[in-house]
Protein backbone atom coordinates (compact mmCIF):
# COMPACT_ATOMS: atom_id res chain seq x y z
CA UNK A 1 0.00 0.00 0.00
CA UNK A 2 1.40 2.81 -1.28
CA UNK A 3 1.07 5.81 1.55
CA UNK A 4 1.47 9.81 0.98
CA UNK A 5 3.23 10.06 3.89
CA UNK A 6 6.09 8.70 6.40
CA UNK A 7 3.61 9.15 9.91
CA UNK A 8 0.68 7.64 8.20
CA UNK A 9 2.14 4.47 8.27
CA UNK A 10 2.45 4.53 12.14
CA UNK A 11 -0.90 6.26 12.06
CA UNK A 12 -2.21 3.54 10.53
CA UNK A 13 -0.64 0.32 12.24
CA UNK A 14 -1.79 1.78 15.05
CA UNK A 15 -5.66 2.27 14.49
CA UNK A 16 -5.65 -0.86 12.15
CA UNK A 17 -3.88 -2.72 15.23
CA UNK A 18 -6.88 -1.02 17.76
CA UNK A 19 -9.61 -1.64 15.55
CA UNK A 20 -8.75 -5.30 14.85
CA UNK A 21 -8.59 -6.07 18.61
CA UNK A 22 -11.59 -3.89 19.08
CA UNK A 23 -13.71 -5.83 16.37
CA UNK A 24 -12.32 -9.50 18.21
CA UNK A 25 -13.42 -8.18 21.63
CA UNK A 26 -16.90 -6.63 20.82
CA UNK A 27 -17.95 -7.19 17.44
CA UNK A 28 -17.83 -3.38 16.36
CA UNK A 29 -16.65 -0.15 17.43
CA UNK A 30 -17.22 3.38 18.12
CA UNK A 31 -14.48 5.52 16.40
CA UNK A 32 -11.08 5.98 17.41
CA UNK A 33 -8.15 8.10 16.66
CA UNK A 34 -4.75 8.27 17.54
CA UNK A 35 -2.06 11.62 17.02
CA UNK A 36 2.06 11.44 16.26
CA UNK A 37 3.51 13.42 18.79
CA UNK A 38 5.95 15.56 17.97
CA UNK A 39 9.16 13.45 18.89
CA UNK A 40 7.73 10.86 16.72
CA UNK A 41 5.61 8.83 19.17
CA UNK A 42 2.28 7.22 18.83
CA UNK A 43 -0.27 7.86 20.91
CA UNK A 44 -3.99 6.28 21.03
CA UNK A 45 -6.90 8.87 21.25
CA UNK A 46 -10.78 8.14 22.42
CA UNK A 47 -13.61 10.52 22.87
CA UNK A 48 -15.51 10.09 25.69
CA UNK A 49 -19.16 10.98 25.43
CA UNK A 50 -21.44 12.14 28.43
CA UNK A 51 -24.11 10.04 27.28
CA UNK A 52 -24.09 6.27 27.54
CA UNK A 53 -25.06 4.99 24.20
CA UNK A 54 -23.78 8.39 22.49
CA UNK A 55 -23.83 6.65 18.62
CA UNK A 56 -20.85 6.59 16.13
CA UNK A 57 -21.63 10.05 14.83
CA UNK A 58 -21.71 11.58 18.28
CA UNK A 59 -18.28 10.13 18.98
CA UNK A 60 -16.95 10.64 15.74
CA UNK A 61 -17.88 14.84 15.94
CA UNK A 62 -16.44 15.10 19.42
CA UNK A 63 -13.05 12.71 18.29
CA UNK A 64 -12.87 15.56 15.56
CA UNK A 65 -13.15 18.07 17.52
CA UNK A 66 -10.65 16.87 20.10
CA UNK A 67 -7.51 16.15 17.31
CA UNK A 68 -8.22 19.32 15.64
CA UNK A 69 -7.70 21.25 18.89
CA UNK A 70 -4.52 19.31 20.01
CA UNK A 71 -3.10 19.82 15.73
CA UNK A 72 -4.19 23.74 16.90
CA UNK A 73 -2.18 23.94 20.22
CA UNK A 74 1.20 21.81 18.27
CA UNK A 75 -0.19 18.95 20.29
CA UNK A 76 0.70 16.29 17.17
CA UNK A 77 2.32 16.56 13.89
CA UNK A 78 -0.14 14.13 12.22
CA UNK A 79 -3.30 12.36 13.24
CA UNK A 80 -5.74 10.05 12.19
CA UNK A 81 -9.30 8.35 13.34
CA UNK A 82 -10.60 4.70 12.51
CA UNK A 83 -14.51 4.24 11.67
CA UNK A 84 -16.41 1.41 11.69
CA UNK A 85 -18.54 1.51 8.70
CA UNK A 86 -20.63 -0.47 5.82
CA UNK A 87 -19.44 0.48 2.10
CA UNK A 88 -22.20 2.06 0.13
CA UNK A 89 -19.46 2.38 -2.80
CA UNK A 90 -15.48 1.25 -3.50
CA UNK A 91 -13.53 0.68 -6.37
CA UNK A 92 -14.14 -3.16 -6.46
CA UNK A 93 -18.07 -4.58 -7.00
CA UNK A 94 -17.21 -6.89 -4.46
CA UNK A 95 -17.11 -4.80 -1.52
CA UNK A 96 -20.06 -3.07 -1.85
CA UNK A 97 -22.32 -3.69 1.08
CA UNK A 98 -19.44 -5.03 3.12
CA UNK A 99 -18.58 -4.32 6.55
CA UNK A 100 -14.98 -1.76 6.73
CA UNK A 101 -12.48 -0.45 8.80
CA UNK A 102 -12.39 3.10 7.27
CA UNK A 103 -8.97 5.18 8.15
CA UNK A 104 -8.67 9.08 7.45
CA UNK A 105 -4.76 10.17 7.97
CA UNK A 106 -3.54 13.32 8.16
CA UNK A 107 -0.48 15.56 8.59
CA UNK A 108 -0.06 18.97 10.03
CA UNK A 109 0.61 20.27 6.28
CA UNK A 110 -3.00 19.52 5.12
CA UNK A 111 -2.18 15.75 3.38
CA UNK A 112 -4.29 13.60 4.02
CA UNK A 113 -5.46 10.19 2.66
CA UNK A 114 -7.78 7.29 3.75
CA UNK A 115 -7.49 3.66 3.60
CA UNK A 116 -10.49 0.99 3.37
CA UNK A 117 -10.10 -2.67 4.97
CA UNK A 118 -13.19 -4.13 4.20
CA UNK A 119 -13.72 -7.36 6.41
CA UNK A 120 -16.17 -10.23 7.23
CA UNK A 121 -17.48 -12.08 10.09
CA UNK A 122 -17.07 -15.45 9.84
CA UNK A 123 -19.35 -18.12 11.17
CA UNK A 124 -17.10 -19.07 13.95
CA UNK A 125 -16.78 -15.77 15.29
CA UNK A 126 -13.29 -14.32 13.50
CA UNK A 127 -13.04 -11.84 11.21
CA UNK A 128 -11.64 -11.91 7.55
CA UNK A 129 -9.68 -8.84 6.48
CA UNK A 130 -9.79 -8.28 2.59
CA UNK A 131 -7.34 -6.15 0.12
CA UNK A 132 -7.10 -2.28 1.28
CA UNK A 133 -7.29 0.26 -1.02
CA UNK A 134 -6.44 4.02 -0.60
CA UNK A 135 -9.07 7.17 -1.74
CA UNK A 136 -8.49 10.84 -0.90
CA UNK A 137 -9.81 12.86 1.74
CA UNK A 138 -10.37 16.13 2.47
CA UNK A 139 -8.82 17.61 5.39
CA UNK A 140 -10.35 17.48 8.37
CA UNK A 141 -7.81 18.37 11.50
CA UNK A 142 -5.16 20.47 10.21
CA UNK A 143 -7.15 23.33 9.11
CA UNK A 144 -5.76 26.04 10.35
CA UNK A 145 -2.11 24.77 11.21
CA UNK A 146 0.79 24.98 9.01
Amino acid sequence: MNLMHSDFQLLFDALFGMSKTLLDKQGAFLPIGAIVLPEGKVGHVAAYPEDEQPGAHKALELLEGGLRLMATKGKCRAAGMAIDTRLKAAPRQDDVGKDAIWIILEERTGQSQGIVVPYAKSLQGGFTYFSAFTQPERPRIFLTVN
